[in-house]
């Protein structure tokens, strides 16, 4: 007799994939245990360091190898599962990991997990119908599997297709170019001149790393004025418009010779399993009828995330594709703290599939999709930053919780949030000496300590 229970595929091993498996494990009246694709061979996502990247297509992780935290563990850590609380609030990206694969085994995860395995197509049963269903392929050392599940969450995070933009002239500039994240270490710049295109947390990170053994370092900050004292070697320019044979030239007409060029300018949404594919084979061969419709309203289409700059499709909330509701991106949208937010989308989502959190219907998910779509566009902004949510995360969540009837975030997490950003903001190169304490769902303490570990 079939199972009545809902079967779920879950579409990468990070911080998200785990945290939806612990969360449909927790319901084993509905769902069948996930089965949980990963390309790589173990749990983490970004988080697993790389000595050496090679090309895009096999490097995942965005880790470079002295990289600390850029939020306190505090606001990090899923509300069901802690850090050890011994560790200093900014940690070293090695703890990080070793915290999702303690979390992994304690929610008795990791034996859903399918590892190399990657998912190359996904697409609908049959769109006519209210509920739709879903093939899956995916290959595991070259043997290619077609399997059916009743709902897709789409996991794969946002740091590993980089975005480079379009530089007028950069096919003639003859230095080292390279995404941050290809970064693993500072001492291979030694003695050079490097300039880093963006002055995001990668960005100054990165240039602080290398002042201490490249010739010159030149920031390129397109933002506001940064509140910082740099090294000498270190300097801030305007962005760069324009590449020549050995130097770049910025905003202002000033021209720097540079044999290296870092871009810290991003990263692109990527879900190549969602393009058409001429057929299926293992005994699956079929013509692509069924291929994902982006579009908002009949008639009227974006570009899929692969062929514009990287943005989502239509997401209701954020979270589930307007269309189609049973698939859902989960930890996709940005400005956010990552882990504590996957954990309240995921609830939410799974909520949905149980039936307990009913949907406007698909016309109304869609019109108020591209209607946030409009005055995106109307604001100016590129559709990459479609999802970045900053302040509005909190609102957000609690929107989450209360719909769906789960415990929200504590109000702390915003307060803490928020006075990250104010210290950081206030002395970038200090900031990660605050080590901060929860005292209860409202309050925290702070204080301030020096320390100086060596993971290298």
């Amino acid at each position: 007799m079939a199972s009545s229970r809902l079967r779920v595929a879950v579409i990468g091993a990070g911080s998200s994939g785990l945290c939806s498996a612990r969360h449909i494990l927790s319901r084993p009246l509905t769902f069948e245990p996930p089965v949980v694709f990963e390309a790589s061979n173990q749990v983490g996502g970004t988080w697993v360091y790389m000595e050496e990247p090679e090309t895009h297509d096999n490097t995942y992780s965005s880790m470079y190898r002295d990289l600390m935290t850029n939020l306190p563990k505090e606001l990090m850590e899923f509300p069901d599962f802690h850090f050890d609380p011994s560790l200093p609030s900014f940690i070293h990206h090695s703890e990080v990991l070793k915290y999702l694969e303690e979390y992994t085994d304690k929610f008795s995860i990791r034996s859903h997990i399918r590892f190399n395995t990657c998912v190359v197509s996904v697409y609908p049963v049959d769109v006519s119908k209210e509920r739709v269903s879903w093939w899956v392929v995916s290959t595991t050392h070259g043997e290619e599997v077609l399997e059916k599940f009743d709902a897709v969450m789409v996991c794969v995070g946002h740091y590993s297709h980089p975005y480079i933009p379009d530089i007028e002239g950069m096919k003639n500039f003859q230095g080292q170019v390279l995404h941050s994240h290809f970064y693993r270490f500072p001492e291979v710049f030694s003695s050079r001149s490097v300039v880093l295109l963006g002055s995001g947390p990668s960005g100054v990170d990165i240039a602080m790393e290398l002042s201490a053994h490249a010739k010159h370092v030149i920031l390129s900050n397109r933002g506001p004025p940064l509140n910082w004292s740099p090294p000498e070697n270190v300097s801030v320019a305007p962005p760069i418009v324009r590449a020549a044979h050995n130097e770049l030239i910025f905003e202002n007409g000033t021209k720097v010779e540079a044999d290296t060029l870092i871009f810290c300018t991003g990263y692109k949404y990527h879900y190549p399993f969602f393009l058409p594919r001429t057929g299926i084979s293992n005994g699956h061969v079929m013509e692509r009828k069924d291929v994902l419709d982006w579009g908002f309203l009949d008639g009227e289409d974006i570009e899929n995330p692969d062929q514009g700059k990287g943005h989502l499709p239509p997401l209701y909330k954020c979270l589930i594709h307007a269309r189609y509701p049973t698939l859902g991106f989960i930890g996709a949208c940005k400005i956010v703290i990552p882990f504590p937010f996957a954990h309240c989308q995921a609830q939410f989502f799974l909520e949905v599939l149980e039936g307990k959190c009913p949907l406007p219907p698909t016309e109304q998910m869609l019109s108020e999709s591209r209607k946030e779509l409009v005055e995106h566009r109307r604001a100016g902004l590129p559709l990459k930053y479609l999802y970045r949510l900053g302040d509005y995360q909190w609102e957000y969540a609690q929107w989450l919780a209360d719909t769906a009837n789960f415990e929200p975030l504590a109000p702390v997490l915003a307060k803490l949030f928020e006075s990250t950003r104010d210290s950081r903001n206030s002395n970038l190169l200090m900031f990660r000496n605050l080590n901060y304490k929860i005292l209860d769902n409202e309050e925290f303490e702070v204080r301030m300590e020096n320390r100086n570990e060596d993971y290298a």
